[in-house]
Parts: C-alpha cells; sequence; structure tokens
C-alpha cells in the first residue's frame, strides 16, 4: 500500500493486520542465521510488531523503521516505556536502552544507518509495499548493505489447491526480485488455511508460508 494508505490505516485504527501474537515462526527458523546476543537486527516496516519484543528478550539490539507516528507511540505506550526522541538524517529517533524505532520513509535509508547491523527481519515489508517498489526495496537495500548481512523473510501466499508434499519451490517473485544480489535459500513451506494478514478482513483462505535465508552475494 501507499505510504498515505498506510499512515491512514493507523490513523484510523484500521490495524486488523497486526498480529496478537510473536510469529511462531519466528523463533523457529532465526537460529538458522547463527547470530549472538548483542547483535542488531533490522526491522522494516516495523508498525508495533511483537516480533521486536522477541529480539530484545533473546538480547539483540533492534532498529525499526516505521512511517506511522502512532504505531511508534503505541509499542512504547504498551509497554509502559517513555522513550527518547531525536532527529537522525530524515528520521526522527524514538530510542529506550536497545530499541530503537526510526519514524520515516525506508527508502531515505543510507549506508551509514546500516553499519552494524548483522541482520534483517521481513515479516511483511515486502509485501505490504506496492508490487511496483519490491524492486526498489531490493535494490535499495542490496546497494547499501554490509557485505555480512543475513536476511531472514517471512512470505504468505495465496494457492489454489493443497499439495500432497510440503512446499519446496522458491516463489518466481522472491526469485526475480532477490536472486540477482543475494543467494536464496528456501528454510520452510507450508500449506495451510487461515485468514491472510494481509486482508484480516476477509475470512480464511489456502495459503502458502515460507521462510527463506538470504546473503549478498560475494563481490569477485
Amino acid at each position: 500500500m501507499s505510504n498515505q494508505r498506510w499512515k491512514n490505516k493507523w490513523k484510523q485504527d484500521d490495524i486488523g493486520f497486526h498480529q496478537l501474537h510473536i510469529n511462531p515462526l519466528l523463533p523457529q527458523f532465526w537460529p538458522n542465521l547463527n547470530l549472538t546476543a548483542g547483535d542488531t537486527v533490522l526491522v522494516p516496516l516495523c508498525g508495533k510488531s511483537l516480533d521486536m519484543s522477541w529480539f530484545l528478550a533473546e538480547g539483540y539490539k533492534v532498529i525499526g523503521i516505521e512511517l506511522s507516528n502512532i504505531a511508534i507511540q503505541a509499542f512504547f505506550a504498551e509497554r509502559n516505556i517513555v522513550p527518547t526522541r531525536s532527529r537522525h538524517g530524515r528520521f526522527i529517533r524514538w530510542q529506550h536502552d536497545d530499541i530503537q524505532i526510526w519514524c520515516g520513509d525506508l527508502f531515505d535509508l543510507s549506508e551509514a544507518d546500516l553499519r552494524g547491523v548483522s541482520a534483517i527481519y521481513d515479516c511483511a515489508a515486502l509485501t505490504a509495499l506496492p508490487p511496483e517498489s519490491r524492486i526498489q526495496y531490493v535494490r535499495h537495500l542490496s546497494t547499501m548493505l554490509p557485505a555480512d548481512i543475513q536476511l531472514l523473510l517471512l512470505t504468505t501466499e495465496s494457492i489454489d489447491t493443497l499439495s500432497a508434499e510440503q512446499p519446496s519451490v522458491i516463489d518466481s517473485e522472491v526469485a526475480s526480485l532477490f536472486q540477482s544480489w543475494f543467494s536464496v535459500e528456501l528454510l520452510h513451506g507450508n500449506q495451510c488455511i487461515k485468514v491472510d494478514p494481509e486482508y484480516p478482513e476477509e475470512s480464511a483462505r489456502l495459503l502458502e508460508e515460507k521462510v527463506y535465508r538470504m546473503q549478498l552475494h560475494a563481490v569477485a
């Protein structure tokens, strides 16, 4: 969705997409990245995601990127935390201990902003973007990321029929978006019937959940 539509959803409290529990795939597959406590995780388009609290509980530092100051205020208020606020480039940085949430457009991130980041956790950022902005998102990140950074991408795809076998194929859009810059490893595929988090107002449907681990291609 567009930046303005995203802001309007938070302003109107139209946030059925917000998940009330930590994504169960996060603790299951995050260990595949072999990171250690104290490493910094970037969470783009973070909203007030509970997944950020999981990272903090596990000892990681978190930088969230979020357009809506309403979402950021809610994240801290729901934890009875009073953050400090300061300007950081084009962003307003809200911070408390090991959590920072930067209010602004993720496309304003610079290479300097990403120094020291060990991994990116994308649970909904890619799919929340308009299709025409997704290649820009991947290209923008790929040109600025530290060479050793990793990305954990969680996707949900609508499908027509159940298969007798678990999904084992990289989605064609994921391949076309990422494989020019990243090695793409499919860690998990599962078919289920549930409400699509992108369309919380609709009935449960047949979905395919996938988890990918990615790394930038080595530069020769």
